[in-house]
């Protein structure tokens, strides 16, 4: 293994579990070990039981060729009921070796078959470093403990679930670029970012979530680097730049493309390997999900970006062919809302900032690019949000957007004239732990987002209209409780911040949605 020679505070992730997508009859359980070899998980209901009495419902080998992890898909399971596990290594009865969950009980709970209440939490932008120095992950304990008391059924990472970037003594593109005339192969690459995710997550406090309660995950642009897809290939080229260099073009676009291909495999190793089974062969990472009276559809905003495509930049044809599959199903089901998990938030900065500060020298290129509001992307928000308006309108049915990346907590309407039954919200949760963003830069970001307003768009169109109804400038975590009650539905959200009066204070703002 290559290390990137990083004075970690804490010590890496070794032996771990992940609950993932689970169903009424399913779940996927995502595995690491210490060491590689043959591997066995023994499940039960209840409680007391004698896990050495237990026959292996499943067998399975960690290699170094995936870094030692594994998922495992247990199905035929029974509706809403709550399963012990655990995971032992070598094949006999008489010389198991107890992994995990044998001293501390591991559990998973299947979805109900049909439930008029759902409550889940979601997050994004987990960066907890100051340099070499961890901060207070104290924030991620309150978050467990919401979830426990909500008796929350899945958990949302809406994106920036690790940094490669941001932090003065780690950054894989300022590594890059000091040893991009003694290029690194692609697999030092992949011991990379591995490293990364093995010491991000290898926090108890957030293993302590990813092990009880089911995990959705999206990658964004700090898995792979900073904006990535919101460059031209010259402005990309710029950043491995050195100021004598000459020519290297061709040679500094192959080095940035081989740091996305170890990007997307360790991406998938962590992160996606546990979500909804898509074709991976084809590298789609959108995926779609149920639970009770809601429909889901998660959308990779990184994976297919390119801002270089004359259309269609962010989510590519593909994925848009299945996204609308998808929502035209909808209309037949009997689901009550429909949750789209878009990392990008719909709105946010205010229309001038985002087109008339995209300037190269400023600094702000891909962030701003980044942005649905973008004038490139209009065609394509339009695209979305139009079908999105119509089925609300036509169905009666709401949308909430879940959003995460833009270092604010908010809540937002959206309004169109063409459509005015339609009742589409966009949730926002970021960051969970930013160590590094100041406070007159969260003052700067909560400034700079409009209150109420118009999305900037071509003249010949009845422009969407937005109306604030929340923000938060702190580190920030949402839960979302959706319930049906004598036919009405009603949302509501709950934003848990730091409060600024000191540390260890958490502050609650309850917003009726629906």
């Amino acid at each position: 293994m290559t290390s990137l020679n990083f004075p970690w505070p804490n010590p890496p992730l070794e032996k771990a579990t992940i609950i993932g997508h689970t169903t009424p009859t399913s779940v996927r359980l995502w595995v690491r070990g210490a060491q590689a070899g043959e591997y066995a998980i023994v499940v039960d209901e209840g409680e007391n039981f004698s896990l050495s009495d237990l026959n292996p419902i499943s067998t399975f080998r960690l290699t170094p060729d995936t870094d030692l992890t594994h998922v495992v898909t247990l199905e035929g399971l029974k509706p809403d009921t709550r399963y012990r596990y655990a995971i032992f290594s070598g094949h006999n009865a008489s010389d198991r070796t107890w992994e995990l969950g044998h001293d501390h009980p591991l559990y998973f709970r299947t979805f109900p078959e049909q439930s008029p209440s759902l409550t889940f939490g979601f997050y994004s932008c987990h960066m907890p470093y100051v340099g070499d120095r961890l901060t207070s992950l104290d924030f991620w304990q309150s978050f467990e403990e919401e979830l426990t008391d909500a008796q929350a059924r899945f958990v949302v990472g809406v994106g920036d679930q690790i940094y490669v970037d941001g932090n003065d003594k780690l950054d894989l593109l300022e590594k890059l670029k000091q040893t991009q005339f003694n290029p690194p192969s692609q697999e030092e690459m992949i011991d990379w970012y591995r490293e990364i995710y093995q010491h991000y997550w290898g926090l108890e406090p957030i293993q302590s979530i990813f092990r009880q309660f089911p995990n959705y995950m999206l990658w964004d642009d700090h898995e792979i680097m900073d904006g990535w897809g919101s460059l031209t290939d010259s402005e990309l080229e710029a950043r491995l730049h050195q100021g004598w260099q000459f020519n290297a073009s061709e040679d500094t676009l192959k080095l940035t493309q081989e740091m996305f291909l170890a990007a997307r495999q360790v991406y998938q190793e962590y992160q996606h390997s546990h979500n909804p089974p898509t074709d991976i062969a084809n590298h789609q990472f959108d995926y779609h999900f149920d639970y009770g009276l809601c429909a889901f559809y998660a959308l990779d905003m990184r994976g297919q970006r390119d801002f270089n495509r004359s259309e269609l930049r962010i989510l590519g044809e593909a994925q848009w062919e299945r996204f609308e599959t998808w929502l035209d199903r909808q209309y037949t089901s009997d689901r009550r809302l429909l949750g789209i998990i878009s990392p990008m938030p719909a709105v946010h900065l205010d229309n001038f900032v985002v087109n008339q500060f995209d300037i190269p020298y400023l600094g702000l290129t891909d962030d701003l690019r980044d942005k649905w509001n973008h004038e490139r992307h209009w065609q394509e928000r339009n695209r979305l949000l139009d079908q999105l308006f119509k089925f609300c309108q036509t169905t009666g049915r709401p949308v909430l957007f879940i959003s995460g990346d833009v270092h604010i907590g908010a809540a937002f309407r959206l309004f169109n004239t063409d459509f005015p039954e339609a009742q589409v919200f966009q949730l926002t949760s970021s960051p969970i732990t930013h160590a590094t963003i100041r406070q007159s830069a969260r003052k700067i970001l909560k400034m700079l987002v409009q209150q109420r307003g118009e999305l900037q768009d071509f003249p010949d169109r009845s422009p969407y209209q937005f109306e604030n109804l929340y923000l938060c400038r702190h580190n920030n975590f949402g839960m979302v409780r959706i319930k049906e009650e004598e036919g009405e539905l009603s949302v509501i959200y709950d934003v848990f911040s730091e409060a600024s009066r000191g540390e260890g204070v958490i502050e609650k703002k309850r917003l009726r949605i629906i």
